[in-house]
């Protein structure tokens, strides 16, 4: 039987209003079936795999127990969100709904109705609804005893299971490419940065996309494959399939992490092995073909030793493990003991108890993870070694193998002198994909160059593709306010320009909150609204186009225009690198509420007997380390968190990034993001990516602002609930300031190290550097919130900090006083303040620093405002004064620059 056979059966097992009525579940799933051309689903067979899932999800449940909707609990915190429905009106509802979406399936083949019920039915359930039940689609849950999962994630565990007579014919398999991040960070362009990122979310999906077609979608686990642009593309471009709401553009954003958990349908030993190698073996290929490709575009004659070479380098890319986990084991089902070379024999003495009585795979889901998770640990410590022995110019990019394809127009003997059989790109390839003196290895130039290959063998969007320079991002509010403020001037200005200077690949992609207001046509590279950019010798050496200077001049005198109107553009731009905390401990169920928190608060409060609870607490504390009594990892709290994760970066993160400020994202994989923000906008963007991280936010008039009293773990977001990982997760992140000429190299180094100081530091909270043109540094770490006041945002309080320093207005506070609080407390800091002495210079400095109407009262009011939230930042610091100092005046810093 395939699996799309198979799924269709298993789908309609229970209906998805389930909850709506627990009686009369197997007519109701035979009349929905029917209504989409599936054939009587015969109980016997398929029970099977509803057994194992509902194990996994209900076991610690007494028989008999009764319960009707009306709660929906969050799957990884103590919330919940009471429900009142009419049950009769409902079940009718989804009755008619049903028929009538079924309709469009009927008559369509068993691969394609799957994919597509799978893919869309939910959409068109929420289309075809109004009023409150809308609102609860994506989060109806499976039980109304144990109401802590999703129907829908039900769903995916029963529809991923291999049924058969042993309940146990499955594997937990988990495949990676290892060494992600050091193979994004090395990047001397953004192109670089991003496409690193593209790529491995690229070939990770083509590894996936076999147990796809093998196993279904839903044997996916992690990540949550449901919306996922690629999968979608997949869907359409590949199998000719419907998929609502398709925007071919949404594949340019890599969502895919580098690795994934799925269940397989096997325990053959040789069918997973084979399974591997042919994913291990098509994404090296994948990745060759690229190069080839890239070749075959760019550069048609490469010699042959420089082919050989250049697929030799490929080759070595990428590195792939991977490790999988049967049920079954010599021909019988999978036992405690099975699993004792990973645990200690405490540990799996007490898992024997809870195993004992039902001798069911499903309770014992945390521990197979968790073995799979010490199994991929151990694979890589074995990692395969090659020695390549290269001498000569080593790659301007990795710096670790040779350089083979170069541009330098001039001395182009300093790459033929160690690497003679280097091919020399000199005037034969855009610019844009080489620089002058810069010299590439195989594997940078292919990622350099990966846009080449996605347009011609994946989809049209990435033709003619450019991803933000560091200058155009810092430059972003520069053109934001000269089009609504000087537009003649600006489009004066461009249209010289490219009068001027006709070079087409400084024609970009306009970032996507200022689409609207400006094109392609008319959107001029950002670095050439710099005036120290316009140098002939600079567009001489960088364009190849020599410039008359008279003409030269009068463009500089154009935009010394658009600068009295509008002012200078800011030279920095910020880097973000946010990580979720603990996401292992998450993964592994270490982190999940107490067992109580499953429970409808009334089958926990009236219908479960003390013996029972306190039973089954005993049990729970005995099996975690931090003897508490927490619900057990199940593969629908799994895909519970998968499917927080992928909310979060698939319905928030872009909309607060790239639609609601001046951001580009580079990468946004559900527990881990990087974008780059223009400084206007940073604060607001670090604060929203954090509350939206927890689901601690609310849509205001279309726009996402941070709501921490929304503790619920659910967000409304166009009329719907949407999953996401609650109040008890948090996030760090590492933010740099650099100036667009600073080496991206140092400043990508810098993110990432400021992500490990936020971690450090106690996690659940920023570490940010500026880094000044000057190679100064300064660095401050602090809270998401001020320490015993929640509703203190640091982030807020340095925002208005930041506006109450800017000159610009017509009252504020001359920055000058933080140099000078600094020196005052240079020396006292080694033997220590008191908080008073601190508040009362704070407050003498600020006085002194302000600069508005000569209004005692007033002034008195600002300074006072001033130092309450100064005062607060300091506190929040824990009385670190460098660490204060620091925060301040890269706020202060952050509304014009040096």
């Amino acid at each position: 039987m395939t699996w799309h056979e198979d799924f269709l059966k298993k789908f309609f097992y229970y209906p998805v209003d389930k909850v709506f009525d627990m009686v009369n579940l197997e007519s109701r799933g035979n009349e929905y079936a029917s209504c989409f051309g599936v054939g009587s689903i015969e109980k016997n067979i398929y029970k099977n795999a509803d057994v194992i899932a509902s194990c996994m999800e209900r076991s610690l449940l007494p028989e008999g127990i009764e319960q009707k909707f009306t709660e929906i609990r969050h799957p990884l915190s103590e919330e919940f969100k009471r429900v009142g429905f009419d049950e009769g009106v409902v079940i009718r509802e989804f009755g008619n709904l049903l028929e009538k979406i079924g309709k469009n399936y009927i008559n369509l083949s068993d691969e394609r109705k799957s994919f597509e019920l799978w893919r869309n039915l939910p959409v068109e359930i929420i289309q075809n609804l109004n009023g409150e039940l809308k609102k609860y689609v994506f989060i109806l849950p499976a039980d109304t005893r144990i109401p802590d999962h999703s129907i829908w994630e039900h769903l995916k565990i029963v529809t991923a299971l291999k049924v058969s007579e042993s309940y146990q014919d499955n594997s937990l398999f988990l495949f990676t490419i290892s060494s992600a991040q050091s193979f994004i960070s090395r990047a001397r362009k953004t192109q670089d940065f991003y496409m690193g990122s593209l790529i491995l979310s690229y070939l990770t999906f083509l590894a996936m996309k076999f147990v796809i077609e093998k196993y279904g979608p839903t044997s996916i686990v992690y990540p949550n494959l449901y919306g996922q642009p690629l999968m979608d593309w997949y869907l359409v471009k590949k199998k000719g399939f419907r998929v609502l709401g398709y925007n071919s553009s949404n594949i340019t954003l890599p969502t895919i992490p580098n690795r994934f958990v799925a269940i397989i349908g096997t325990t053959d030993e040789k069918e997973i092995k084979e399974l591997a190698k042919t994913m291990k073996d098509s994404v090296k290929e994948e990745f060759k073909k690229a190069g080839n490709k890239i070749l075959e575009k760019l550069v048609n004659d490469l010699g042959t030793k420089v082919k050989n070479d250049f697929l030799a380098q490929i080759e070595e890319f990428p590195e792939i493990y991977w490790v999988a986990i049967p049920w079954r084991k010599n021909g019988s089902d999978l036992e405690v003991d099975d699993l004792k070379d990973f645990f200690f024999d405490e540990k799996l003495k007490w898992w024997r108890e809870i195993y004992v009585g039902s001798k069911n795979i499903g309770l014992l889901y945390q521990l197979l993870y968790t073995a799979l998770e010490k199994s991929i640990g151990a694979r890589k410590n074995l990692r395969e070694f090659s020695q390549r022995g290269e001498k000569g110019r080593k790659c301007s990019v990795c710096g670790e193998r040779n350089v083979l394809l170069f541009w330098e127009n001039v001395n182009k003997w300093k790459f033929l002198r160690y690497n003679p059989n280097a091919c020399d790109l000199t005037n034969k390839i855009p610019r844009k994909y080489i620089s002058d003196g810069e010299g590439l290895c195989a594997l940078c130039f292919v990622k350099r160059c990966f846009d080449v290959y996605l347009s011609e063998e994946v989809d049209e969007t990435f033709k003619d593709f450019s991803f933000p320079s560091t200058s155009e991002i810092a430059s972003a509010n520069f053109k934001k306010k000269a089009i609504e403020n000087a537009k003649y001037e600006f489009n004066k200005y461009v249209s010289e320009f490219f009068n001027l200077i006709n070079v087409g690949y400084l024609k970009v992609e306009p970032l996507s909150h200022i689409k609207d207001k400006l094109n392609r046509e008319m959107n001029l590279e950002g670095e050439w609204f710099y005036l120290e950019n316009l140098d002939d010798k600079k567009i001489r050496d960088e364009l190849g186009v020599k410039v008359d200077l008279e003409n030269l001049n009068k463009l500089k005198e154009d935009l010394k225009r658009i600068y009295g109107k509008v002012g200078k553009p800011n030279s920095y731009y910020a880097l973000i690198y946010l990580d979720g905390d603990n996401m292992g401990k998450w993964l592994a169920g270490e982190l999940l509420p107490e067992i109580q928190y499953a429970y409808n608060s009334e089958v926990w409060e009236k219908k479960l007997t003390d013996e029972f609870k306190n039973k089954l607490s005993e049990q729970l504390k005995k099996i975690n380390s931090d003897k508490k009594a927490r619900k057990l990892l199940t593969p629908a709290i799994h895909s519970a968190i998968s499917t927080a994760l992928r909310n979060y970066s698939l319905e928030f993160v872009r909309e607060i990034v790239e639609k609601e400020h001046l951001g580009k994202l580079i990468y946004a994989g559900g527990d881990d993001l990087l974008a780059f923000v223009n400084l206007r906008d940073l604060f607001d963007v670090m604060e929203k990516l954090r509350w939206a991280f927890s689901g601690q936010i609310k849509f205001e008039d279309g726009k996402i602002v941070a709501d921490i009293e929304n503790k619920t773990g659910f967000v409304l977001k166009d009329g719907v609930y949407h999953l996401t990982m609650g109040k008890n997760a948090s996030c760090s992140m590492g933010v740099v300031i650099a100036h667009y000429k600073e080496p991206l190299k140092i400043v990508i180094g810098k993110v990432f190290e400021m992500g490990k100081k936020a971690k450090k530091e106690g996690r659940d909270r920023f570490a940010i550097c500026l880094m000044k043109r000057r190679g100064e540094e300064r660095i401050g770490v602090i809270q998401w919130n001020i320490k015993n006041d929640e509703s203190a945002l640091s982030t807020e309080i340095l925002k208005k900090l930041k506006c109450w320093m800017d000159s610009d207005a017509d009252i504020y506070i001359s920055d000058g006083f933080i140099q000078k609080f600094k020196m005052e407390f240079l020396k006292l800091k080694e033997v220590g303040v008191s908080d008073k002495l601190v508040e009362a210079e704070l407050k003498r400095l600020v006085d002194r620093a302000y600069n508005g109407p000569k209004d005692k009262k007033k002034q008195k009011e600002f300074v006072g405002k001033f130092v309450d939230h100064a005062l607060k930042i300091y506190m929040g610091c824990g009385s670190d004064i460098d660490n204060f100092v620091n925060l301040i005046e890269i706020s202060s810093f952050m509304n014009k620059g040096d």
